[in-house]
C-alpha cells in the first residue's frame, strides 16, 4: 500500500534506468532516424495506407461472393505488393548509431561502419523531386567511402522530410557530419 502510484499513462514517462552509464561509456546502439518523417511524408504515407486498408477491405468482400478465379489471384498479388511498398515507404531514410550508418532504400539495405566513412559532404546536384524519379538541382548529402565509393543519402533538399523546410535540411546535415566526427 505504501507504492508510489503510477498515472494512467505511465509509459508516455519513462523513468530513466538507474543503472544506465552517466560519463562517457554511454553508447547509443538503437538506430535513429537521421531526418524525422515530414508532413508531406506523413500525409502520402498515412492516405495511402487508408485507401489501401479500404480497396483491400472491398475487394475480399467482393471476392467472398464470387467464386475464385484468376482475377482474384491477380488482385491478390497486386495488393500484396501494395503492402509491402505501403510498409516499406515508412521505413526508409538514412539511420545512424555510434557504429555506424544504415541506408533505407524501398528495396535495399546498406549498413557502414564510422571507420568506413571517410568524409560526410554535401553536394550540389541533381536531385529526385519527392523521391520521384523527376530530378531538380538542390542539394544532397554524401557518404564517401575508404575505397573510393560513394553513397547518397535520404538527406537531400526536395525529399519528402525536408521539402520547403531549408533548416531541417540543414539540422540533418549537421547531424550526419557530427556522428562521423564523433565515430
Amino acid at each position: 500500500m505504501n507504492e508510489p502510484r503510477r498515472p494512467i499513462f505511465w509509459f508516455l514517462w519513462p523513468r530513466p534506468d538507474p543503472d544506465a552509464p552517466v560519463d562517457d561509456a554511454y553508447v547509443q546502439v538503437r538506430l535513429v532516424r537521421a531526418t524525422p518523417r515530414g508532413p508531406l511524408r506523413i500525409a502520402a504515407l498515412t492516405a495511402g495506407s487508408l485507401a489501401f486498408t479500404i480497396l483491400t477491405t472491398s475487394a475480399v468482400m467482393a471476392a467472398l461472393t464470387t467464386p475464385l478465379g484468376a482475377v482474384i489471384l491477380v488482385v491478390a498479388a497486386i495488393a500484396a505488393t501494395a503492402v509491402v511498398t505501403i510498409l516499406r515507404g515508412w521505413v526508409v531514410g538514412t539511420y545512424v548509431n555510434d557504429a555506424g550508418v544504415v541506408v533505407e532504400t524501398t528495396w535495399r539495405r546498406r549498413s557502414f561502419a564510422w571507420a568506413d566513412v571517410v568524409n560526410v559532404a554535401c553536394q550540389s546536384s541533381r536531385v529526385p523531386l519527392l523521391g520521384l524519379p523527376i530530378r531538380i538541382d538542390g542539394e544532397r548529402v554524401v557518404l564517401h567511402l575508404v575505397d573510393g565509393t560513394s553513397v547518397t543519402t535520404h538527406v537531400y533538399s526536395s525529399s519528402p522530410d525536408l521539402l520547403w523546410r531549408p533548416e531541417a535540411f540543414d539540422i540533418a546535415r549537421r547531424r550526419l557530419e557530427s556522428w562521423s566526427d564523433r565515430a
